[in-house]
């Protein structure tokens, strides 16, 4: 039986089981793109304000269809859900699932948003004290973030590279915080945005450019790819950042991650060239 490392020092998992993972959360992402593409710039789509963030119901029509899909072929693993928390399962996996991620970008018609899955084998190591696995459930298996608007699918595996529409891809070679288009975000409490804005002081005039896109994991799949240089986020959740980090590093990237208030989380990501400069500088 072939085996695929996914920590060489560790263990590794069956390929043949590996490769369904994978193939479950690429058909759960694509069922839940499909979903949006059709609610996108409906009037008709039911929407719950909230103050800085909306809630759709759309998200929750998108999380079903995930969770049916991982049900379908894993109806053991637990699943971690943005909508719905914890759904225990007896399982060795936990499946880390953004179902509608950019929600603010999808209700104002702005076309960038995407679906974010990733799946965590639980016997993998505990968080380290640099952050790399902070607060994720243990080693991880296989990631998939899919933004349906333009159809690019990022797929990340350990050991096996990662890809966007079956291409590999690469962080950026920059290696001056000068050269880079860094994205940010300014979070949704008062004490958040005024975090973002002290380190955007800093920030602004030491990089190329700054951008808010509103949309987490399609930005680290970007950064994956080399059309970003970096991300420097405050205040998100496991959810936004679970699958994304599995491609980036895939690709040759760096993330980080700090809890600093009880679920909430700060990034750190980009090519490895600027990591130092971004650990300085936030």
């Amino acid at each position: 039986m072939t085996l695929v490392a996914l920590n060489p020092l560790e263990y590794a998992l069956p390929a043949a089981f590996t490769d369904r993972v994978r193939e479950t959360a690429i058909s759960a992402a694509q069922r839940a793109g499909a979903i949006q593409l059709h609610h996108f710039r409906n009037t008709t789509v039911r929407c719950t304000r909230l103050l800085h963030d909306l809630k759709l119901e759309t998200d929750t029509i998108c999380e079903n269809a995930i969770i049916a899909a991982i049900r379908e072929h894993f109806p053991d693993h637990a699943i971690l859900t943005e909508e719905s928390g914890q759904l225990p399962g007896s399982g060795e996996y936990t499946w880390i699932i953004d179902p509608l991620d950019g929600t603010v970008n999808f209700w104002h018609g702005l076309p960038f948003f995407c679906v974010s899955i990733a799946c965590y084998h639980n016997n993998g190591r505990a968080a380290e004290e640099d952050g790399t696995h902070a607060g994720l459930p243990g080693a991880p298996v296989a990631g998939v973030v899919f933004l349906p608007f333009s159809q690019e699918l990022f797929v990340g595996m350990p050991g096996q590279g990662a890809f966007m529409n079956g291409r590999p891809i690469r962080v950026s070679g920059v290696e001056r915080t000068r050269d880079a288009v860094v994205t940010v975000s300014f979070g949704k409490t008062p004490d958040t945005m005024r975090r973002m804005t002290r380190k955007l002081d800093v920030l602004l005039p030491q990089v190329r450019k700054a951008r808010c896109l509103g949309a987490v994991a399609a930005e680290l799949a970007y950064v994956a790819a080399g059309f970003l240089g970096g991300l420097i986020y405050e205040g998100i959740k496991l959810w936004d950042f679970a699958a994304g980090k599995i491609i980036l590093e895939e690709a040759g990237g760096f993330l980080e991650a700090a809890e600093t208030d009880p679920g909430q989380w700060r990034v750190l990501a980009g090519a490895p060239g600027v990591r130092q400069a971004f650990r300085k500088m936030v």
